[in-house]
C-alpha cells in the first residue's frame, strides 16, 4: 500500500511541476500586456479551465455509472 502512495505522490509532484512551469511561462507573457488586457486574458483562462474541468467531471461521472 505504501508503494502505491509513493507512486501517486511522484505523479502528482511531476504534474505540479509541469503546471508551475506552464503558468510561469504564461505569466511572463500576460504581464507584458496592458492591465486591461491582462484582466481579459485571466478571466478567459479562468472560464476556459472551469468549463474544461466541469466537462471532464461529467465524462468521468458517466464512465463510473457505466462501469457500475
Amino acid at each position: 500500500m505504501e508503494v502505491k502512495v509513493l507512486e501517486n505522490f511522484g505523479r502528482e509532484a511531476a504534474l505540479r511541476k509541469k503546471w508551475l512551469k506552464t503558468w510561469e511561462t504564461l505569466g511572463v507573457r500576460i504581464l507584458k500586456l496592458p492591465k486591461w488586457m491582462q484582466d481579459i486574458v485571466l478571466e478567459d483562462v479562468n472560464t476556459a479551465v472551469r468549463n474544461r474541468i466541469a466537462t471532464m467531471e461529467m465524462i468521468e461521472n458517466a464512465n463510473r455509472k457505466n462501469r457500475a
